[in-house]
Parts: structure tokens; sequence; C-alpha cells
């Protein structure tokens, strides 16, 4: 499965505004993708993120994860367990993670080349080492998330979408650039969710099934997810995120 999944990364265009991003299509095989939708775990399975300590009290409440370790996934039934088994051994093959960065290499090195001294002092300035964390999202009615970079930590960021079918075309992530006019400064170690009012609304990724965005973060990867704002609505993603690990 690994060697379709980067033929098909391979494959897709390399877009650079408002910054180096892929979008792919069909990324998984299409017998896993329906093996993965069939066998997504029920929402009791999941906790809402803003009770697992990973994100500020106040973030929203309307979504809700499931971390894919080894813990979790073998409480799940013997079924769900090959299919979220499988998508484990492909995020964690060094193969998976040498062919997507080297694909971005140029706006990776030319980031490392400008770390601020926080960076250098915190991930070094070579020979680097990485974490990665992945897990299931559902994101439900009222879920919205400003506008940000992603915490200078962050290497490289993978959103897989997978709907069941094409309804929530329009609930895709949106990519922004500043707006010249907005007179503030955001800060290059700033994680925080800014209004949208100091951007310009570049592009939105369609949120059809099957469906990747990736991109390596930099201190102008700035993104988020606008207002669902509607009755119902389940909004399934895969996150995979890979790490600086700090050197001290």
């Amino acid at each position: 499965m690994i060697d379709e999944i980067l033929e098909n990364f391979k494959n897709s265009e390399l877009c650079k505004k408002p910054f180096w991003y892929k979008h792919v299509k069909n990324i998984f095989p299409i017998s896993y993708y329906k093996e993965l939708i069939e066998n997504l775990p029920n929402i009791s399975k999941y906790t809402a993120i803003n009770k697992t300590g990973a994100v500020s009290s106040d973030y929203s409440s309307e979504r809700f994860v499931f971390d894919l370790t080894n813990e979790n996934i073998d409480k799940l039934e013997i079924n769900k367990r090959d299919t979220f088994k499988k998508l484990v051994g492909v995020f964690t093959n060094p193969k998976f993670f040498n062919v997507i960065s080297s694909e971005f290499k140029d706006t990776i090195n030319d980031r490392i080349k400008n770390f601020s001294e926080y960076e250098k002092k915190n991930f070094g300035v070579n020979n680097f080492q990485f974490s990665g964390h992945m897990s299931l999202v559902k994101d439900f009615k009222k879920y919205k998330l400003g506008v940000h970079t992603d915490t200078s930590k962050k290497f490289l960021t993978f959103l897989f979408y997978i709907p069941e079918n094409n309804d929530l075309e329009e609930l895709g992530t949106a990519l922004y650039e500043k707006d010249e006019k907005a007179d503030i400064d955001f800060g290059i170690e700033n994680n925080k969710h800014i209004d949208e009012r100091y951007f310009k609304l570049i592009k939105k990724i369609p949120f059809l099934p099957n469906t990747l965005l990736v991109f390596p973060r930099t201190n102008n990867t700035y993104h988020g997810v606008q207002k669902i704002n509607i009755e119902g609505v389940e909004r399934n993603l895969i996150q995979l995120n890979y790490y600086f690990k700090n050197i001290i």
C-alpha cells in the first residue's frame, strides 16, 4: 500500500501559493479507503481534544480525537485493529517520511537556514530527530479554527480528509496570506489563532473523500477552518504531524 500512496503523492502538483503544499486526490488505494470508512470507531471511543491536555482548555469543544497509538488500537474490534495497524505501518515507515520531506526540501532547507535563536537552541542546526503523532479527528457543527501557522516544533502537517461523500466539500482547510495592510506583528513563535480580518483567503482545499493536504510548517503557513455551522455535520479526518525533537 505504501508504494501506491507515495506514487499518488509524487504525481500530484507541488503548489507554492500562499505557501508550499500538495493537494493529493485519491491518496489511498480505493479498496483501503472503503475499508477505512467502514471501520472508523464510534464517537464514544474519541475524546474531546480540550480534555486531552494537548491544547488549551478554551479550545473548541467541537473537536474530538482518537489517538492512533498501539494501546488505543488494541482496544478496538479485531477488524478495526487490522485497518489502523496498516495505516500506522505506513506512517511510521522511514520511506514514507523520507519521500514526503524530500519533495519539500527547498522550503525546508530555507526554513532551517533561517531558524530563530529559539529554534536553534531547541532543535539544533543539523542531524535533526523527529517524532510523529497521528490521530483520527471528528469535528462538529460549531467547530472553527482561527488562522495560525502551527507551533514552531511542527515539521510536517498532513490532513487526510475521509468523508463518506462529497456533501461537505465547502468545509476544507482555508489557506491564507497576511494582508499587507494589517498593522500587526504576529511574532515568529506565535502559535495563537488569529482573526481572519488580518488575512487574505487564497485557497480553500475541497473537503472531498480520500484527499490529502500536506505542507511543511514555516512562519508563513497561515491556515484555518472557517466555522462549520451545519446541523448534524460530522467532519472526519486523519491528522498526522511530524515534530522536531527537542535537544534540551
